[in-house]
């Protein structure tokens, strides 16, 4: 019997350990995939703030392009208005000269009809003075004057001769003025004309600075254009690569929160595991000690049983059966025993699973456990102070405020502990929550306080529906 029990304790030793043995490789496996997202995850948030620094100086250069740009349009503006202006003083110009091309053919045509009349009264005066000369000179004035009547007469003649050649004079030295005044006009025309020509030209030549500057600065315009075209290309490269990097970021963190609730519900897994290999090893050391009891009992029937050989046959006889009687009474006294250990052990076990409805209010029983938000989560520990996981949390804080007497259980054991509630939208304050491989308790506003894992210790900060949720069980 007893090695039969060493070795069902072996058995249970070795299946644990090899249960231990898968956990801890499990356990390593993920936290090595872990570590290598986390270390993914970092270097996807460094390409996204490497990326995003690049589009902002992009940005910043295709707002300075933008603004040169303006500059740009603005003179291309300006210079467009000063070829119309110019344009426009070139048109003058051409009329001017036109003006002045008429002017001169007016005055051309007057210098032609002075110097014509200069000319006929120089012919004039000419032919006078000669009839004067051809018709005897010195010798008519002798006879002019030999034939005058009276000296008033001879003094008439002479008058009216002189007034004759002073006329002559005067006419012609009018007709040389007025040909002069023509001429010096055509020749003012002509300059002024001459002049407008040269402006004329010179706003030509303004022009073409003006159209090649305009298309300089056209051509200045495009390559901007350019720039910022292929600038606005790499900013929308940066902004894809930025989107796919976030993804892909958000996707790594999903994968580290799955990969720590793995982590989390093998640490439940474990803790559930080492609690049940302590239970069945305490159930074994319980049966290792009542069969050492049993064999302990039947050694010391079996000792007086051969005191007694040595006694006569009828009192041999009569002792065997005494001691026969007497062993029957043993072997009933320990059943007896026997039994009476087992109705206790499930009286108690009865006992532990049993709660109390003391009337502790719920919102008591989350002020108690919101005192030890911060300290540290252990697996399998029991210390609302030093360590404690989320099944001994939920049990020490029950049991603390007076809402449970029963005894320790797992977090799958509360589910069938305390009275059932429906539905998360008919929980209250202080009752426990029920999820796999985890158990809280309800603070009666959408939250729940409990021990969550080793990376964050007692919390109050997620919501119920954070996962699953299993059952609901009130104690108050």
């Amino acid at each position: 019997m007893k090695k039969r029990v060493v070795c069902a304790f072996l058995g249970l030793v070795m299946m644990v350990s090899q249960s231990f043995a898968v956990f801890a490789d499990t356990e390593s496996d993920i936290k090595q995939q872990k570590a290598q997202a986390e270390s993914q995850l970092s270097q996807t948030n460094e390409t996204i703030a490497s990326l995003s620094e690049q589009q902002q100086q992009i940005q910043s250069e295709i707002n300075a392009m933008d603004a040169d740009m303006v500059d740009l349009m603005i003179q291309i503006d300006a210079t467009k208005t000063d070829i119309a202006s110019t344009e426009d003083g070139i048109a003058q110009k051409e009329a001017d000269i036109t003006e002045k091309e008429g002017e001169i053919e007016t005055t051309t045509s007057q210098l032609e009809a002075a110097e014509a009349d200069r000319d006929k009264q120089y012919a004039d005066m000419k032919k006078r003075i000669q009839y004067i000369y051809e018709n005897g000179g010195n010798e008519a004035w002798l006879n002019m004057l030999s034939g005058a009547d009276s000296i008033t007469s001879l003094l008439n003649k002479v008058e009216y001769a002189q007034s004759m050649h002073d006329y002559d004079r005067k006419q012609l030295e009018a007709f040389k003025e007025v040909v002069q005044q023509v001429s010096d006009l055509k020749t003012d025309l002509e300059n002024q004309k001459a002049d407008l020509e040269n402006q004329k030209s010179d706003l030509e030549a303004q022009e073409a600075s003006l159209e090649s500057q305009q298309a300089d600065l056209q051509s200045q315009q495009s390559d901007l254009q350019a720039q910022m075209d292929a600038k606005k290309a790499t900013s929308s490269d940066y902004e894809a690569q930025i989107a796919t990097a976030q993804q892909q970021a958000a996707e790594i963190s999903n994968l580290i929160s799955q990969q720590q609730a793995q982590l989390d519900q093998i640490a439940e897994e474990k803790r559930q595991a080492e609690e049940e290999a302590a239970r069945q090893a305490a159930a074994e050391e319980a049966a290792r000690q009542q069969a050492a009891a049993e064999e302990a009992a039947r050694q010391q029937a079996a000792a007086s049983a051969a005191s007694s050989s040595s006694s006569s046959s009828s009192t041999s006889q009569s002792s065997s059966g005494n001691s026969n009687s007497s062993s029957n009474r043993n072997n009933s006294t320990t059943s007896n025993s026997s039994s009476s250990s087992s109705n206790s052990t499930a009286s108690s076990s009865s006992t532990s699973s049993s709660t109390s409805s003391s009337g502790v209010s719920g919102s008591a029983i989350v002020a108690y456990a919101d005192q030890f938000v911060g300290n540290p989560y252990v697996w399998g520990g029991n210390s609302l102070t030093n360590g404690i996981d989320c099944s001994h949390f939920v049990y020490q804080v029950l049991k603390n405020t007076g809402a449970y007497s029963g005894g320790y259980t797992t977090s799958a054991g509360w589910r069938s502990l305390g009275k059932a509630v429906s539905s998360l939208s008919e929980a209250k304050a202080g009752d426990v929550i029920c999820y796999s491989g985890h158990v809280a308790i309800y603070d009666g506003n959408g939250g729940i306080v409990e021990a969550k894992g080793s990376k964050w210790g007692i919390t109050h900060d997620r919501s119920a529906n954070c996962k699953t949720i299993l059952a609901i069980r009130r104690f108050t």
